[in-house]
């Protein structure tokens, strides 16, 4: 995995010339629709858990002053949200390809394993960059405004006919498919609960 673990919209480019027209084998299998379902469930869900009951000094807590609170890791889960999903379908709107050789359920599962790895770090795009924004977002704001928007993106992996395994575009891991650009947005959910695990596990993290 490249150390770069989000992409904009704007750098998304075109991999391969091929005639514009659906190939085989791009639609979902039930496999990879129940592997990314799998995916979104529990990352929202974690998510969800680690910011519930919190109180204002434990939701603005900061570790260290270039350190996010859990109040940060909040506000770019929540953005990110939108904006890997928006990635994923201009993704979509780039001419169709032959599927490619890494459109595969091995390649899926060491993708959303890459994502969670914090070894490796990474500089939030400016759109989704939670430092310098006014900390407004409340708890509960967090809570309305993520499970809303992730339940739509879910709703929308368990019904799409898109052939998101046939359109590709430059990744924080090389060529990804539209499908494994919503495995990003997922597993980055995961990721960053992981941050604020770590904010919570810090030794003057307060008792409540």
């Amino acid at each position: 995995m490249q150390k770069q673990l989000m992409v904009s919209v704007l750098a998304i480019s075109v991999l391969a010339a091929a005639p514009a027209m659906a190939a085989d084998g791009g639609a979902l299998n039930d496999a990879e629709r129940a592997f990314l379902i799998e995916q979104m469930e529990m990352s929202k869900k974690a998510f969800l858990a680690s910011i519930s009951g919190l109180s204002e000094a434990q939701w603005t807590f900061k570790p260290a002053p270039n350190v996010w609170s859990v109040q940060e890791c909040a506000e770019h889960i929540v953005l990110s949200e939108s904006f890997i999903f928006d990635s994923a379908m201009q993704v979509l709107k780039t001419p169709a390809v032959p599927r490619p050789e890494k459109s595969n359920a091995a390649f899926d599962q060491q993708l959303a394993i890459g994502v969670q790895d914090r070894s490796h770090k990474a500089t939030a795009p400016a759109p989704i960059d939670p430092v310098g924004r006014a900390a407004t977002l409340t708890r509960a704001d967090a809570a309305r405004q993520f499970t809303e928007k992730r339940d739509s993106n879910e709703a929308y992996v368990k019904s799409t006919s898109d052939d998101l395994r046939t359109h590709v575009a430059a990744g924080p891991a090389g060529p990804m498919d539209a499908y494994q650009f919503l495995i990003l947005m997922a597993d980055h959910t995961a990721r960053h609960t992981a941050q604020i695990k770590e904010v919570q596990a810090n030794a003057n993290y307060p008792a409540k």
